[in-house]
């Protein structure tokens, strides 16, 4: 019976070092499931979550006066069948130019000759992987867009406001807001595409934390030579995701998050790039979420 005993004895520790290995992960799981759960609980009912909510109604509200907003390709008469409410016939242009990472086909010429609207712009680079350029060079000479700056501007307006109202929730006042720009050498535009991605790691980190940040490191899009690229969120929202030290966003610091706003403003994106990026966030959001 001793030797029986002397046998067990391992197998009979070993059973409870497992046994108390398993209590203990149990408890740390049902743990981290209140804290979430009353995380969320707390976010539901908290004013980030209807400035994240109210962003993202208006930002779905004027995703078609932007994307409608008529751009003309050299060679060819300005488009009037497709204008946006917010145009005016006395709006200046500005011109960018597209750089094609291969030589075009028919198809895609075509394309760029008969791009009317932002929205048509947006189409043509996700179709070829275009890049946006402002100034002219001997690859993108040809394939030159004149945008009316103004109209874009206008547009992004209502966007602008919304975006402030979501910082006011984060702790930022007016004169910080303009404040920030200034130090980060940005615009007013910016503040766009910085919240578009903040209420998206937000509302993100509350139930998927973990693969949104894989999502926005790890993907092929999150391009930094070319923003504009498939899905203009991802790679701004990557910049943005590393400038917050993927911290949650009950944690986010004003020195975080003005550090994150820099990392958008760097892009130099402008208006134009603003829009653009707006109107590719419905394509993100249908073939990637």
């Amino acid at each position: 019976m001793k030797i029986v005993n002397q046998i067990l004895r391992p197998v009979k520790k070993f059973s409870k070092g497992m046994l108390v290995l398993l209590t203990l992960c149990t408890l740390i799981a049902t743990c981290v499931f209140i804290f979430d759960s009353c995380k969320k609980a707390a976010y539901e009912h908290s004013p980030s979550k209807v400035a994240n909510e109210k962003f993202m109604a208006a930002l779905k509200k004027n995703m078609k006066a932007i994307a409608e907003v008529s751009v003309t390709s050299v060679g060819k008469p300005a488009a009037s069948s497709v204008l946006s409410t917010t145009q005016t016939s006395e709006s200046s242009t500005e011109p960018i130019y597209l750089n094609f990472p291969t030589q075009i086909n028919s198809e895609t010429y075509s394309m760029f000759q008969n791009t009317n609207s932002v929205q048509e712009l947006s189409d043509l680079i996700r179709h070829a992987d275009a890049i946006v350029e402002y100034d002219p060079t001997t690859t993108n000479i040809n394939y030159e867009i004149e945008v009316p700056v103004q109209n874009v501007v206008a547009s992004l307006n209502p966007l602008v406001n919304e975006s402030k109202q979501y910082l006011y929730t984060k702790g930022f006042t007016e004169q910080g807001i303009q404040q920030m720009i200034v130090e980060q050498g940005g615009t007013e535009q910016d503040l766009v595409p910085f919240v578009m991605s903040l209420t998206h790691i937000e509302h993100n980190q509350i139930s998927v934390a973990r693969n949104y940040s894989d999502f926005f490191v790890n993907s092929a899009y999150a391009n930094k030579m070319n923003p504009y690229v498939k899905c203009a969120l991802v790679a701004i929202g990557a910049d943005v995701l590393w400038a917050l030290g993927g911290s949650s966003a009950s944690a986010w610091t004003m020195v975080a998050m003005k550090k994150a706003f820099g990392a958008v403003a760097k892009r130099l994106l402008g208006p134009i790039g603003v829009a653009l990026a707006v109107v590719s966030f419905g394509v993100c959001l249908a073939s990637e979420y």
